[in-house]
């Protein structure tokens, strides 16, 4: 089974919220606990949309929060690369 919402994977989604909430400040045990609850609830969502259990109505702006989340990280991580490549 691929655990994906809107063509976005959840594992990656996930690693990148971590990574994200680690630069400021997430360490340790928070970033554990971080990955195990998004974890539970991306699963959740993808595996409820995948069978049906989420209602139609949802499934769009589920889709939509996934995709902006996914690009406002994507964004974090191209904004940090700029830095770094500017920086030498």
């Amino acid at each position: 089974m691929e655990f994906a919402i809107g063509g976005i994977s959840v594992a990656v989604l996930i690693l990148g919220i971590v990574e994200a909430a680690k630069s400021f400040g997430v360490s340790g045990k928070g970033s554990q606990a971080l990955a195990l609850v998004l974890g539970f609830l991306f699963v959740g969502l993808a595996h409820s949309i995948s069978v049906g259990l989420m209602p139609a109505a949802y499934v769009g702006w589920i889709e939509l929060v996934v995709t902006a989340l996914a690009g406002a990280l994507s964004a974090m991580g191209l904004y940090d690369f700029g830095k770094r490549l500017a920086s030498g």
